[in-house]
């Protein structure tokens, strides 16, 4: 990359949170991470892209029955949604650099499919209830605008649908086994902005689509109470939200162009990082952390009572 790059939600976000990250995976104009000018840095893992893989393939369905006006034929869409997952998954699975642990997975490859093709269909039952479809009504729309004369950013909505009752809406799909755990809705937020620098109009709506929780399905909470989903989860958002984040990518883009590229090591940030091995700033943070908690352990065996509980020393 380099300062005339469209900056796009995941740059953003990844470098927000680790600049030395954002640096190694997409590399720089003019600096060298090892393997020459502006190259990123190997990735050193190989973690597994199970959850990739399915979010891809039930999305590819998702996509194709959009684009493909495949909505028109309602009698067998069902049927086809199941094809098609499970050819995209297939697809998918067959990508050299798609590797898949079905340890880290957790999960059997036919439980991996069993997924794909419940997420296609119930998505059926989700863009149903909540009307979904309109006389427009497009997946994977790339937008692009621009925060000034010199800093352009971008983004792929998942799919975008206009209607004269409900105006446009926004819909990002995910495969997630934890609504809201690992989602920013600033990501939703991001498209809006773009779609208001494209088109001069906000969007009405913006929603997140829970492939693993459609409309209609029961399910229990943490506590053990049923609950029946809604299939969406709804964003707020207003014209001072896109604002903030305009000016979150003008900030990135400035930092990025003075080549401010620090590590920020934190647990949780780290925690799914593949470049965690070779990360020195994140060795001696876990080093330091290691020696704190060998030191509390030391203190707590001092101040521990002893095998009676209590001692009274009080002389007669």
């Amino acid at each position: 990359m380099n300062p005339t790059s469209t900056l796009y939600w995941s740059h953003l976000a990844m470098y927000e949170a680790c600049p030395q990250k954002f640096l190694w995976t997409k590399g720089w104009d003019g600096v060298d991470c090892g393997h020459g000018p502006g190259k990123p840095k190997p990735n050193p893992s190989t973690s597994s892209r199970h959850h990739a893989v399915m979010g891809i393939a039930i999305q590819d369905a998702v996509e194709k029955m959009y684009n493909e006006e495949l909505y028109r034929n309602p009698a067998d869409l069902s049927q086809k949604m199941l094809d098609l997952a499970e050819k995209a998954f297939y697809r998918q699975e067959s990508k050299p650099w798609n590797t898949i642990n079905y340890s880290e997975a957790r999960m059997s490859r036919a439980e991996m499919l069993e997924i794909c093709r419940d997420g296609a269909v119930g998505f059926l039952q989700t863009m149903k209830a909540h009307r979904f479809l309109g006389p427009y009504a497009k997946a994977e729309v790339d937008l692009v605008g621009w925060v000034d004369t010199e800093n352009p950013i971008g983004g792929r909505a998942d799919t975008i649908i206009r209607r004269d009752d409900t105006g446009v809406t926004i819909i990002d799909g995910k495969n997630t086994a934890h609504k809201m755990k690992y989602t920013d809705p600033d990501q939703l937020r991001w498209y809006a902005l773009l779609f208001k620098l494209s088109y001069r109009e906000l969007p009405a709506r913006l929603a997140y689509v829970w492939y693993r929780f459609p409309h209609g399905k029961t399910t229990r909470d943490s506590d053990g109470v049923e609950q029946v989903e809604s299939g969406v989860e709804w964003v707020e958002f207003d014209e001072e939200d896109l604002k903030g984040l305009a000016q979150r990518a003008l900030l990135a883009k400035k930092g990025m162009g003075d080549h401010q590229f620090d590590p920020n090591p934190t647990a949780k940030g780290c925690r799914f990082c593949d470049y965690e091995p070779v990360c020195e700033a994140r060795q001696v943070q876990r080093a330091a952390n290691a020696r704190k908690r060998s030191k509390k352990n030391e203190i707590a065996e001092l101040t521990a009572p002893g095998p009676g509980g209590f001692v009274d020393f009080t002389l007669e």
